[in-house]
């Protein structure tokens, strides 16, 4: 396609244009979808990840001359299926990571959008507790949290959200910034429009495409961070699965039963992995300029 084509396209269609040939679209993209809908159709073919099986307990993956096409990819130490407990742990996973970017982005955007627009006092106060929030370990913090407060679900994505909503603020302040005196703003404010009016009509969706960039970035902070509660203790609680937990309850097993730990471990590289490529082409299609 020759550059004056490009150039006559309406902005959409060519971000459009930009994303159909992203490699990393297609693989992160296709790779997230693939993960969604075992985490929703995978329970109507899988086994009970819960019940166990004493009797059918270490069997190894079907690949294996021992393994058993009953259990595709074996059974843990309490003979539950692996493959029903990593499609729970799938469920588990994509659903701490999109609650707790909810919860973070509505902060972070809030408190970056005040800031930038307002400026002045409020600008030094949200800035102030930016300074705050990043000099906080977020694991060390999230362990504290958890361990006073109690592991549930709830709580997980609460205490996640709440040390996660920084990235959302400065990239919400700095777009803000450069919008707030744009002319159609200056042109909102002739006309009579209230405060809220312009920051939700005017400047909000002007700036959802960065926001996006940087929700993939936490799905995958929150979906690494969640893994590594679980793994020590403090996260996702049986009989709920968790590929952290999965790893954590197997880890006596790394050298005589690898595949415990393989085969969870291999699936969290690979949903953040995803994750992260679709970031990478999202970002490459809303700021095409900053590219190398």
């Amino acid at each position: 396609m020759t550059a004056a084509t490009l150039t006559a396209m309406s902005p959409r269609r060519l971000a459009l244009h930009r994303m159909l040939r992203h490699g990393s679209f297609w693989f992160g993209g296709g790779a997230i979808l693939l993960i969604l809908l075992v985490a929703l159709v995978g329970p109507l073919f899988t086994l009970d990840p819960v019940a166990q099986n004493l009797g059918a307990r270490l069997i190894p993956p079907v690949w294996d001359v021992r393994g058993s096409w009953t259990h595709p990819l074996g059974t843990d130490q309490l003979g539950r299926d692996l493959l029903a407990r990593l499609v729970d742990g799938a469920r588990v996973s994509m659903f701490i990571g999109v609650q707790t970017v909810l919860v973070s982005g509505l902060i972070g955007t809030a408190m970056g959008m005040a800031a930038g627009y307002f400026g002045g006092r409020v600008d030094l106060v949200i800035n102030f507790l930016i300074t705050i929030r990043l000099t906080l370990p977020v694991v060390l913090v999230a362990l504290v949290v958890v361990a006073v407060v109690g592991s549930s679900l709830t709580v997980l994505v609460v205490v996640i959200g709440l040390l996660l909503w920084d990235r959302f603020a400065v990239v919400t302040r700095s777009a803000t910034q450069r919008l707030a005196h744009s002319d159609f703003v200056i042109a909102a404010r002739a006309i009579g429009s209230s405060t809220p009016r312009i920051l939700l009509v005017e400047i909000l969706p002007n700036i959802v495409g960065p926001l996006i960039v940087v929700a993939t970035v936490e799905v995958a902070h929150a979906v690494l961070l969640e893994a590594a509660l679980s793994f020590l203790g403090l996260g996702v609680k049986p009989p709920l699965a968790s590929w952290g937990l999965m790893v954590a309850e197997s880890k006596n097993q790394l050298l005589f039963r690898p595949w415990l730990i393989a085969i969870p471990g291999v699936a969290l590289v690979t949903l953040v992995l995803a994750i992260n490529l679709l970031g990478d082409a999202l970002r490459d299609v809303v700021a095409p300029e900053g590219r190398a």
